[in-house]
């Protein structure tokens, strides 16, 4: 079992359910033994919306992690949908649960959500072969995670590997986006009261958060802790680590500092990765891969899909130089090894040069109008 074993037990359940032209698939609980859950039906589910056409999927994962094996049975299930796999976390996203997040099209997680990765970590027994077996495995799981969460942040695997070195990383939703992680924050909603409030989780959760090693300071917010008249304040003190003497308006100034610390850090998230798009953009026009008219384009393609844009605009390739004005039509054509390019490379990198062609040129202009349309163009004075 690689799994996160210290882990308080939360039975598996998956759902799957049409949503409009897109599957909606809720992941709670730890990740183990999902033979003995409903697997058969979730895979029947989904077959069927495949069969009427849904090519996408949502999936809400909420889970303190569990086996690396069962998560990739479920990755696998959610890829029978040809389409784009999104995802978001809830209060809980840990261990083998940040695999399946970063393995998503994007994942995105709560301001508050308890963020946690670590090295899978194996229990074995058994002869030396069946030890050294193991031991394979496990080396083989933890590269594969390691490959993945550098991928996904962009760090080295070096860096992943100090990172986690010292045991479990426990981060808050926005300081798991700072990281690169998850790809950014799931919007709040409006109405405080909303019992599907995203950024409040009930007392249980977060003491089945609090019971898996998370340090207070990365617990996400109770909805307890707003409601004083309905406070547990023994229990609180406890999930935020004060004292027992301490008052319960003690208890309600730590919450806020909390939820204050959690606003700065999600606030500077996202101006860290407004930052990013900027030094992405602006190296890329530096490098003639863009020009400022495409700014404002990739900054929106940036906010809806950070990754794939950022992978886009890595693989442009540098338009060729522009040629200095020369005296003549012809040996302005001919300049910088342009005598070469074809009516396409012409109207795509140097429109004005083409259209100055035709006119002080109008023969190169017509051959290269044949090379490409097969006829010649009708030229007029």
């Amino acid at each position: 079992m690689f799994a996160a074993q210290r882990m308080k037990k939360r039975q598996l359940h998956i759902t799957a359910q049409r949503n409009g032209q897109r599957a909606d698939v809720r992941i709670e609980g730890v990740i183990a033994s999902w033979d003995k859950a409903n697997a058969a039906d979730v895979r029947t589910a989904i077959a069927g919306m495949q069969a009427q056409g849904v090519r996408d999927a949502h999936v809400y994962i909420d889970s303190e992690g569990g086996s690396v094996f069962e998560a990739k049975r479920i990755l696998a299930m959610l890829r029978m949908l040809p389409g784009r796999i999104t995802g978001e976390g809830g209060a809980v996203v840990a261990s083998a649960a940040t695999w399946l997040g970063v393995m998503l099209d994007e994942f995105r997680v709560r301001a508050s959500t308890s963020y946690m990765v670590h090295k899978p970590l194996a229990g074995a027994e058994g002869t030396e072969d069946d030890l050294k077996s193991a031991l394979k495995l496990i080396e083989d799981i933890t590269k594969e995670y390691r490959a993945a969460y550098a991928k996904k942040t962009g760090k080295t695997e070096d860096e992943i590997e100090a990172l986690w070195g010292k045991g479990d990383r426990w981060y808050t939703g926005a300081e798991a986006v700072a990281e690169g992680f998850v790809d950014g924050l799931v919007a709040d909603r409006d109405n405080e009261d909303d019992e599907q409030d995203v950024d409040l989780f009930d007392e249980e959760a977060v003491a089945r958060i609090a019971a898996c090693g998370c340090p207070a300071s990365k617990l996400p917010k109770a909805r307890a802790a707003i409601n004083n008249d309905e406070m547990d304040i023994k229990a609180m003190r406890a999930m935020l680590g004060m004292p027992e003497g301490a008052t319960e308006a003690e208890v309600v100034a730590r919450v806020n500092e909390l939820k204050q610390a959690n606003e700065q850090h999600a606030a500077a998230a996202v101006a860290q990765r407004k930052a990013n798009v900027k030094a992405i953009l602006d190296k890329a026009v530096a490098e003639r891969k863009l020009t400022e008219a495409h700014r404002a384009s990739f900054e929106a393609k940036f906010a809806a899909a950070y990754d794939a844009t950022k992978a886009e605009v890595e693989a442009l390739v540098a338009a060729p130089e522009l040629a200095k004005e020369t005296a003549g039509a012809k040996k302005e054509a001919q300049a910088a090894g342009r005598d070469a390019w074809t009516y396409d490379q012409w109207a795509t990198t140097d429109l004005k040069g083409l259209q100055a062609m035709m006119k002080k040129n109008p023969d190169e202009f017509q051959r290269l109008y044949q090379a490409k349309y097969g006829k010649k163009a009708k030229l007029t004075a």
